[in-house]
């Protein structure tokens, strides 16, 4: 299988199953494991030992087949779900999927994303929807989201918030520092209520704070680091484009101030 594969069902199974979990899975599996600490690396460095002492992908099918198996999810169906639904997207492009009964089998093989994406429900937009996120956040990734590739939508939301920040505040900045210089001071460029006491003054700082935080936590590590080594889980990326939409609401009703002077 290629590695793109392993690493994303390695991902998948890193986000679903604890570290003790995953090492019983290995051992009914039949699988040697591994000493790496990380999760996911841990599932990826035996998928590629067993892949390259066998010249199959035999030892993903076989993890599978027990991580897999809707018996064991019978109290959570929506994570048995997520879990097929995660590992059929990077399965499709070999030719397989995960069927309701947890056993794997043929399909014909996706070449592209969009051929892969119609093989899932589309859980991770749908859900989205039904959180009733706004219309911003969709705006600035809804490609990334019908291919249900979390890093990306995570990546192109965040960097869609700071585009709305400087057309709305008229500055060529970015990072932090356009978060500073846009929403910082006793006189900020764009203020997100109407400051008249120290409670709206802490509102604003809080916000501020919030927005910081996402540029900092979600796209820095994104734009300095490979994709392979930098993952985001669907529940983190549901959870951070669902804080990025209460940012947007925010800004819908921000004012402009058009002099630093402003009072």
């Amino acid at each position: 299988m290629n590695d793109g594969v392993l690493t994303g069902i390695a991902q998948a199974i890193g986000d679903h199953f604890s570290g003790s979990q995953i090492d019983n899975l290995f051992r009914v599996a039949r699988l040697q494991g591994s000493e790496v600490s990380t999760k996911w690396r841990r599932v990826h460095d035996v998928f590629v030992r067993e892949q390259g002492r066998t010249g199959s992908g035999n030892s993903v099918i076989a993890l599978l087949h027990q991580a897999v198996v809707p018996q064991s999810w019978a109290a959570n169906p929506s994570e048995f779900e997520s879990l097929r639904d995660s590992v059929n997207r990077h399965l499709a492009f070999e030719g397989l999927r995960v069927r309701e009964d947890g056993r794997v089998a043929r399909i014909k093989a996706a070449t592209t994303i969009s051929e892969a994406a119609a093989l899932t429900s589309r859980r991770f937009h749908d859900e989205l929807v039904r959180r009733g996120v706004h219309a911003e956040v969709f705006r600035y990734c809804r490609q990334e989201l019908v291919a249900e590739d979390c890093f990306m939508a995570v990546f192109e939301a965040v960097k869609g918030l700071t585009n709305r920040i400087r057309e709305m505040a008229g500055v060529d900045l970015d990072g932090g520092q356009l978060v500073d210089d846009v929403f910082g001071g006793s006189h900020p460029r764009v203020a997100l209520n109407a400051l008249r006491n120290e409670t709206e003054r802490n509102e604003q700082r809080g916000l501020a704070n919030l927005m910081r935080g996402a540029i900092s936590a979600f796209r820095n590590p994104a734009a300095h680091e490979p994709k392979i080594l930098w993952h985001v889980s669907e529940p983190d990326a549901l959870d951070l484009l669902t804080m990025l939409s209460l940012i947007h609401r925010r800004l819908d009703t921000a004012h402009v101030i058009r002099t630093r002077d402003a009072t």
